[in-house]
């Protein structure tokens, strides 16, 4: 065991430079292919800060894999589109109630994770928009991170469709908890098939054409490593001048889905 090699016995040994230490260490053994990806050595991390706050009474200071340790964030790019297609989307609508359904355009339109398309204040945004013509997206957000998103026309709409509905201030029935409701949509997207983040792709890969006018790599069918020439050949453009309008595409594209590295974007667009 890497603590007793290191002369750590009792947990009173344990300090975060020990623990950064540990995590150099798991990461060279990423480096040597013990490990296919970044994914278990940040998770061996995890499990040691969690033991460590419960031993501490919420006291420890918690190690950072990437940050303190080195640990290579995870890159990962899909082979395959997991976008939802727009037939299949409509298809699920017709089986779902009206609720849902507007709630899924929410999120293929929007670009919303599933929380944020439930506790969405449609109402609100729409004031929103008649003021700044775009909303901020902060109810669900992952650690609370609020985000601007600018609107078209057929952003509105959406908006508008699902204010409709609104009965509260959400997109959840006022008489029900977020719990409560969560359960009821799964349970109606596993009836028909389907998760819902794949809206989120869908989202992603139409801000994409609308951005650079062009199909992203996944649904051209294009590698990851060959996009850059592909899609000077698309535009007819200089390779120079492709890199740079995939670059600023993929980084509004991951601000606009909620992100804070434009490296996120590989898996939506590859």
């Amino acid at each position: 065991m890497y603590a007793e090699e290191n002369g750590v016995k009792k947990m009173e040994d344990v300090t975060p430079a020990f623990v950064v230490a540990y995590g150099q260490h798991l990461q060279k053994q990423l480096e040597a292919g013990i490990y296919s990806s970044a994914s278990a050595p940040k998770n061996y991390l995890s499990t040691v800060n969690c033991v460590m706050r419960l031993a501490t009474g919420g006291q420890w200071k918690t190690v950072r894999p990437s940050k303190d340790c080195g640990i290579e964030r995870r890159k990962y790019i899909p082979k395959e589109s997991k976008s939802l297609s727009e037939t299949r989307h409509h298809e699920v609508q017709q089986a779902i109630d009206d609720r849902l359904s507007r709630i899924m355009d929410l999120q293929r339109t929007l670009g919303l994770r599933f929380k944020e398309s439930c506790l969405f204040d449609a109402k609100g945004a729409l004031k929103q928009l008649d003021k700044f013509d775009c909303i901020t997206i902060q109810a669900g957000t992952k650690g609370g991170r609020p985000r601007r998103l600018p609107c078209d026309d057929e952003m509105r709409k959406v908006i508008e469709s699902a204010a409709e509905i609104q009965s509260g201030k959400s997109m959840i029935p006022k008489e029900m908890t977020y719990m409560k409701f969560r359960r009821e949509c799964y349970e109606q997207s596993k009836a028909n098939g389907i998760s819902f983040h794949p809206e989120r792709h869908a989202f992603a890969q139409q801000r994409y054409r609308e951005l650079v006018n062009a199909p992203c790599p996944l649904e051209a069918g294009w590698e990851h490593k060959g996009r850059i020439e592909k899609l000077a050949e698309y535009l007819s453009t200089s390779l120079e001048e492709a890199k740079d309008i995939d670059r600023k595409a993929r980084l509004i594209i991951s601000m606009e889905l909620g992100h804070s590295r434009v490296e996120i974007s590989n898996a939506y667009l590859g």
